[in-house]
């Protein structure tokens, strides 16, 4: 917890965040997302998903198609 002067209890210094390209970049890498929650995956899984809706439309489709032809 901060002193009222903003300082740091333990250093006491003031924490003011990264403050060169390097360590901005090198902050913004500590939050990234990888595995199953990274954008990447999550697109990959969706496409996936309407790949297989599209598959399973297209046979439902089929199937109304030769039951009609059989008639």
């Amino acid at each position: 917890m901060a002193m009222k002067n903003g300082r740091c209890r333990v250093h006491g210094s003031v924490c003011a965040g990264p403050r060169t390209p390097e360590g901005k970049a090198r902050a913004q890498r500590s939050n990234w997302k990888h595995c199953r929650r990274s954008a990447q995956y999550i697109a990959m899984r969706r496409a996936i998903a309407q790949a297989g809706r599209d598959l399973r439309e297209t046979m439902r489709i089929g199937e109304l198609e030769r039951r009609d032809a059989g008639r």
